[in-house]
């Protein structure tokens, strides 16, 4: 898919919109995706949300093998593992999504999730399947 596809989809996507996911940059392998703060993100020590945290991280991961399919295929994401390494108190956060492996069925994706300063807040391992 391109980035004019991609995008499309994302702004078509309901939970994209309810939580706020942004894509920011797209190219081949790789997707790059914002997330504002806002309170409804947050647990009760005014952080992101580990789960929003994850979200975003999926969200990368799938984009960025999204960007190897052909028209005909498809793709859902199969399994992730992630580890918060830092709380995200900022005003927005970024996840990095790279194709490390893309085969018939398989694809996995390293993400990295970030904060304003550059700093890794997260890291997961998205694994996805095609159809």
């Amino acid at each position: 898919m391109n980035k004019h596809e991609l995008t499309e989809l994302a702004e078509d996507t309901p939970f994209y919109q309810h939580i706020g996911i942004e894509i920011i940059e797209i190219g081949d392998g790789f997707a790059k995706l914002a997330l504002k703060y806002r309170d409804c993100l947050s647990h009760p020590f005014r952080c992101f949300h580990g789960g929003v945290i994850a979200s975003l991280a999926d969200s990368a991961g799938i984009n960025a093998v999204m960007t190897t399919l052909q028209k005909n295929e498809k793709s859902l994401t199969l399994e992730m593992k992630i580890n918060f390494l830092l709380p995200a108190k900022d005003p927005e956060i970024y996840a990095e999504g790279k194709v490390v492996r893309r085969g018939k069925r398989i694809a996995v994706s390293d993400v990295d999730v970030k904060n304003i300063e550059g700093r890794l807040i997260a890291k997961a391992i998205v694994t996805c399947t095609i159809s």
